[in-house]
């Protein structure tokens, strides 16, 4: 490759009926000028060219460590959700296990709690059966209590009142006891 200096170094020998020596001088500067243009734009270029391939080694620096970041976020977040799956898991199985015991508990209780009401009113039935037995009884005592008393009336002698001829019987003195009256 040409550089400007090879131009500026040149020299070409003179000849007869050449060029002309101020023209050829004149182009060979305004080349010189203008390689050295081109030179300095090409080291500007590869420097250029030098800092966007640090600047891309970098990103790919960058990118890698984000790529090893990510994919360390998604272990992480398929952890954290298989960690929250099985301790949801966990407080599933313990809950349901709460509600059984509960349910058994209450199960238990309410059983207890009808045992007791069975053998309550069992034994309110004894007892109103005893009731009922001395109602019979008392009743059945007051009839033959009432039978013997108007054998006894029965057994009376008719009285007669002295003159105003009120007698009154047995059977109707039983008669009005009966009614409820209170013409004794």
């Amino acid at each position: 490759m040409i550089t400007s200096r090879d131009v500026r170094n040149k020299r070409f020998e003179k000849a007869a009926f050449g060029y002309k020596q101020e023209e050829m001088d004149e182009f060979l500067s305004q080349l010189e000028a203008e390689l050295d243009e081109m030179e300095r734009d090409r080291n500007e270029a590869n420097n250029k060219i030098q800092i966007l391939a640090d600047k891309v080694r970098e990103y790919m620096k960058d990118e890698d460590a984000l790529k090893d970041a990510l994919l360390g976020a998604q272990r992480q977040g398929h952890q954290v959700i298989n960690e929250a799956n099985q301790k949801a898991e966990e407080i599933i199985a313990a809950a349901q296990a709460k509600a059984a015991e509960l349910e058994d508990e209450a199960v238990r209780q309410h059983a207890e709690a009808m045992e007791r009401n069975r053998l309550e009113i069992a034994k309110e039935k004894d007892a109103l059966t005893d009731a009922r037995r001395q109602v019979a009884e008392f009743k059945k005592s007051l009839f033959d209590m009432y039978k013997s008393h108007l054998e006894l009336i029965s057994s009376m002698p008719d009285l007669s009142d002295d003159g105003m001829g009120v007698t009154e019987t047995a059977e109707e003195i039983a008669a009005a006891v009966a009614a409820g009256s209170k013409e004794v």
